[in-house]
């Protein structure tokens, strides 16, 4: 865990340094260096024909840094002064709320998760396991080839590969194993990337505050919705890299409309690392771009207004009209776009059904207990008081407009039936769970702020308190320990922010009894890698656990993952009849074209696709190795004759 936090903040602190950002900001937006340049590196490497491994990556983070560092040293006296630096108290108490933060998910993580190399079980697990797999095993990591997973014959597309390049070097790093692999990867994202991005956000939202970036950090796990759900549910491992850095790109954002309080990274940097996020959130994932989209239009719209008043009160009224028009004119573009042009016509046609009413899903986003979990009232009064405090303060209002947007889309996805609300969720396939996500980006400023009004408030009270009037030193005592109070008095109150709550969205992917696979079986899914050759694949049915073959032990599986609609027609007909192999010559046609050898099975029933892949009765097979229920055979009859 220690190693892999490190290797997605430290690589890009050169970068960040170099760039003028200095302490908590520097290390808050390393790791969407990190990300930017992974992911660019992994797409370059491909089209170069250079094998995906630590040393490109590490050769471009240091010719980058080179670069940057001939262009900015010598006009260093030119360009604008690095940023200051918070002082060291406030890094010590966003440090300390970090810290915190961390001890609390480290504690989440051990109550759900059994170690480090235990499978997740869901449907989505066999994709991004053997994801990490093909790229170990083809030494390509482009987002553009990754969705292939190794099987010939398969269209390539774009597929999200960040997650799956950063887990493939940290096998390479490590020597570990796949699953191993996403597990700490995933949960360093959740972590340290997402904390690290909400301290910078409330940075940007309230200057050098000890106070509020203690607390950012602490309170960044408090939300079951985001992290843990994304550890639990799908499973959705790009899209937890992908939010975990919309705070920091919104922080960004927030200094390039001058929204910024006592801005830490300063406009100019802004714009610099505006494409860089860019390309770190889209290949993260492109729901993460949609996400920060749609926080960021308050910010936007507030940012372009400002803009044109200061213009026309200036006498330009033609560059106050421009800088209106996006405000004027973003409805009917948002419907040309996306309505019209039918560009989006795919993950709008999508269709989750709402499961309950409108005021239901209401009361679920505003109480964290989104998708029928339990409820948090503390941290949901948190929120609430910290929304009027910024209704309040005129500067802050777009905080709250953000956070109703977010809401607002929960509740259309979850609670209102009908075809029109995918005009605005259909870019998250209309799926509760995505967009409950996005609700923690705001709610976690939201309740620092109510926190913080809530012990001036107490602090207040004390202060005045009759019993206290003639007793000022233990008046001035009680004050200052107000915050401490009202921290553990809400740790109590929440269980540990929500702790059991956040264990049980991470068990529902980590099942205790009836696990995906029995102790023999994940053996002998290891053992394959010594009873097969190099190069070879395995014939195997993807519902019964067998496609974590080829993450566990390195070898190529015929259907690699659950999703059976790019099925080649080579793949259908094996599938239909690799058990006639002995009678059927287009069997070992087939066979020998793919290197098809093997044939991993623990039957399954008759009359279906897989008719095939059945335990085989007649000649042409030899069982090699059994573990639990499964039996693995060589296809002898397809062997090449000896001679």
């Amino acid at each position: 865990m220690l190693l892999c936090a490190s290797l997605l903040v430290l690589p890009g602190l050169p970068i960040t340094y170099l760039l003028g950002l200095r302490r908590l900001t520097a290390v808050a937006l390393a790791p969407v260096v990190v990300v930017a340049v992974v992911v660019l590196t992994a797409m370059a490497a491909s089209k170069l024909g250079i094998a995906w491994s630590p040393l490109p990556v590490l050769g471009v983070f240091a010719g980058l840094t080179v670069v940057i560092a001939c262009v900015v040293i010598p006009l260093r006296k030119r360009l604008p002064r690095p940023a200051a630096g918070d002082g060291w108290p406030v890094v010590g108490a966003s440090v300390l709320g970090l810290a915190g933060a961390a001890l609390l998910g480290a504690l989440t993580v051990r109550l759900s998760i059994r170690g480090p190399e235990e499978l997740i079980q869901t449907e989505d697990s066999a994709f991004h396991y053997n994801a990490i797999a093909n790229i170990l095993n083809t030494g390509d990591a482009s987002t553009l080839m990754i969705d292939t997973l190794g099987v010939p014959g398969r269209a390539h597309g774009f597929y999200p590969a960040a997650w799956h390049d950063l887990a493939s070097l940290f096998v390479m790093i490590t020597g570990g194993s796949v699953p191993a692999a996403a597990n700490i990867l995933s949960i360093s994202i959740a972590l340290v990337i997402w904390p690290l991005g909400c301290v910078l956000l409330m940075r940007q939202l309230a200057g050098p505050s000890r106070t509020a970036l203690g607390l950012a950090g602490l309170m960044s796990i408090a939300f079951g919705a985001f992290p843990w759900e994304m550890l639990g549910w799908g499973i959705l491992w790009p899209n937890l890299l992908g939010l975990s850095l919309v705070p920091a790109a919104l922080a960004a954002l927030l200094s390039v409309a001058k929204l910024a309080t006592e801005d830490a990274i300063g406009r100019g940097r802004a714009w610099l690392l505006v494409p860089m996020f860019g390309v770190a959130v889209t290949i993260a994932h492109p729901n993460a771009v949609i996400s920060l989209a749609a926080v960021a239009v308050p910010v936007v719209f507030v940012g372009f207004a400002r803009a044109s008043i200061r213009r026309y009160r200036a006498g330009r009224r033609g560059t106050a009209a421009l800088m209106a028009a996006p405000i004027v004119l973003a409805a009917p573009a948002y419907w040309l776009v996306v309505v019209e042009s039918g560009l989006f016509a795919g993950t709008m046609n999508a269709e989750s059904p709402p499961f309950e009413s409108p005021s239901h899903a209401l009361g679920e986003a505003l109480t964290g207990a989104t998708n029928g979990r339990g409820a948090g009232w503390v941290l949901a009064v948190l929120v609430i008081i910290g929304a009027v405090s910024c209704f309040r303060q005129r500067f802050r209002r777009w905080l709250v407009a953000s956070h109703a947007i977010s809401v607002g889309l929960y509740v259309l996805a979850a609670g209102v039936p009908g075809a029109g609300r995918r005009v605005f969720t259909g870019f998250w396939y209309t799926d509760s769970h995505r967009l409950a996500a996005m609700i923690p980006i705001t709610g976690v400023p939201l309740a620092v702020i109510g926190t913080i009004a809530v012990v001036a408030a107490v602090r207040s009270w004390l202060s005045s308190a009759s019993f206290l009037e003639h007793r000022r030193v233990m008046a001035a005592r009680a004050s200052a320990a107000a915050l401490p109070v009202v921290v553990v008095l809400a740790l109590v109150a929440t269980g540990g922010l929500n702790l059991l709550d956040h264990r049980n969205r991470v068990l529902s992917a980590y099942p205790k009894v009836d696990p995906l696979v029995s102790q023999e079986e994940h053996a002998l899914f290891e053992r394959i890698g010594e009873r097969t050759e190099p190069g070879t694949i395995v014939a195997q049915m993807p519902y019964n656990g067998s496609p974590v073959v080829m993450a566990l032990s390195g070898r190529q599986v015929l259907f690699p993952q659950l999703n059976i609609g790019r099925l080649t027609a080579d793949q259908i007909y094996l599938a239909r009849n690799l058990s006639k192999a002995a009678t059927d010559p287009r069997v070992c046609e087939i066979a020998g074209r793919l290197n098809v050898r093997y044939l991993l099975t623990n039957d399954i029933p008759r009359g279906n696709l897989w008719d095939g892949l059945t335990y085989p009765t007649g000649e042409g097979f030899r069982q090699i190795d059994q573990g639990g229920t499964f039996k693995l055979y060589r296809i002898t009859a397809c062997d090449a004759p000896a001679g």
